[in-house]
């Protein structure tokens, strides 16, 4: 078993293999491995808790939202959320799955889609969370008397985007995404790419306001801009260094 998750937060493991066979339960009631929704497309990774109020319901419909502008065929992808809480039941992730469906083709009301969404949704036994949770890098902390319920859980606000065979493509941060970004994290991990620097940065400065839940859009900007500049800088010098009948002094 992982050793505890002290407290929330995210540490990247790009190009982690997450494992395949971890046992879970589909919301139908049906124990599966989650190597059972790797294998022919790419996946969303969505974790957090089922009676969540706030933070990862704005995740999932801002996902919805960016998949719904980015205009990649459902076909294309596959979303699979995965709940921490050993205490949801798969008739908790019915009914949230239902509510999940139900916005996705609210939002395709003018064009109706040709086929329907692949959405998991996923509980299981606290070890095979923490396991999934630890493998992800992604940090947990439960709130609420260690005896007693769970009164929530303290978590980033980051989807994960893997490739058909499970590995760790880039991770997304924050409640609202980028169309164009998400439809190309995508197509990079169904070819099996894995992200950079750049996706590095990104998500370094992608920080999670706890009080107010959301993340700091100028802070992410400056930092996409300094790491464009750095790597100019670096591609001048290289240049420089190389510049035909440059003399040594």
């Amino acid at each position: 078993m992982p050793p505890p998750l002290p407290d929330a937060g995210l540490q990247q493991h790009l190009d982690a293999q997450l494992p395949p066979d971890l046992p879970l339960v589909d919301s139908s009631g049906r124990p599966l491995r989650l190597g059972e929704t790797f294998g022919d497309r790419p996946v969303l990774l969505v974790l957090g808790y089922y009676h969540c109020t706030q933070l990862c319901g704005l995740l999932m419909h801002g996902l919805l939202e960016a998949l719904h502008d980015g205009g990649l065929p459902r076909s294309a992808y596959r979303i699979v959320r995965v709940s921490i809480d050993p205490a949801d039941t798969p008739a908790t992730a019915s009914a949230l799955r239902t509510a999940d469906l139900a916005y996705a083709d609210f939002l395709e009301a003018h064009r109706p889609p040709q086929e329907a969404l692949d959405l998991r949704l996923l509980t299981g036994a606290e070890a095979a969370l923490r396991s999934l949770a630890h493998a992800l890098g992604w940090r947990y902390r439960r709130a609420g008397e260690p005896d007693g319920p769970a009164e929530g859980y303290a978590h980033p606000a980051v989807a994960a985007v893997l490739t058909p065979d499970g590995r760790v493509s880039r991770y997304l941060p924050g409640v609202r995404f980028d169309p164009a970004q998400l439809r190309l994290a995508l197509v990079a991990a169904g070819e099996g790419r894995i992200g950079g620097l750049s996706d590095r940065l990104a998500l370094l400065c992608a920080h999670l306001d706890a009080r107010l839940g959301r993340h700091s859009a100028a802070v992410l900007q400056a930092v996409r801009v300094v790491g464009l500049l750095t790597a100019l800088a670096l591609l001048a010098f290289v240049a420089r260094q190389a510049w035909p009948g440059r003399k040594a002094r």
